[in-house]
């Protein structure tokens, strides 16, 4: 399944703040560790499939399959399904032709009771097309929205593991140890691990 992001998150779940707090550093280092953020964010989502702020993904697939689960969590709402048909059109399905089934943090999209998916017309990488809002917690005025978050605890347990990397970019910047012990802080991992989605 092809993935892109179409709306990136107009807020970080860890604040500069927060981080002065984690790391003992000050305003002094605010450009450094403004960098930080997003990019601590993004190594934890690539690496459990969670995805902590609202933002909007374009998934593709060649074509439908009767259960399409989705490959990120967890999800917020279904913007449109889209599909290439027969003329080479871009058809959007009706949202009354589908189900979203959820589980826990998995959702997997599937026709409507008794129905079925329409026959994509080109048999090409992008024949099928979906696009889909995902993230533990909503933004409100460009701000993370504390009302929305869902299953907090694990949130902020992800916030944890995001201040945890970034101390350690903060405290290690550059590789100059004859021998290279640790890729990543051994807590980091382990909250990756804990908190990884296993999709079906």
């Amino acid at each position: 399944m092809l993935r892109k992001i179409v709306s990136a998150p107009k807020a970080e779940p860890v604040t500069l703040e927060d981080v002065y707090a984690h790391t003992n550093s000050d305003s002094d280092d605010e450009t450094y560790l403004s960098t930080l953020i997003p990019a601590a964010r993004k190594r934890f989502e690539t690496m459990t499939g969670r995805l902590l702020v609202e933002q909007t993904w374009q998934l593709a697939l060649p074509k439908f399959t009767t259960d399409i689960c989705l490959p990120l969590t967890p999800l917020r709402s279904i913007t449109s399904i889209k599909y290439i048909n027969g003329l080479g059109q871009l058809v959007t399905i009706d949202p009354s032709e589908y189900r979203v089934v959820s589980h826990g943090l998995t959702a997997v999209i599937t026709p409507r009771l008794g129905g079925s998916w329409p026959a994509v017309g080109y048999k090409v990488s992008d024949a099928v097309q979906i696009e889909c809002v995902f993230g533990h917690a909503g933004i409100a005025a460009d701000q993370i929205d504390a009302a929305s978050i869902s299953d907090e605890d694990n949130y902020k347990l992800a916030k944890q593991s995001i201040l945890i990397l970034i101390a350690d970019w903060f405290r290690n910047r550059e590789d100059t140890a004859p021998v290279q012990l640790y890729e990543t802080p051994n807590a980091f991992k382990a909250i990756c691990s804990e908190l990884s989605v296993q999709l079906l």
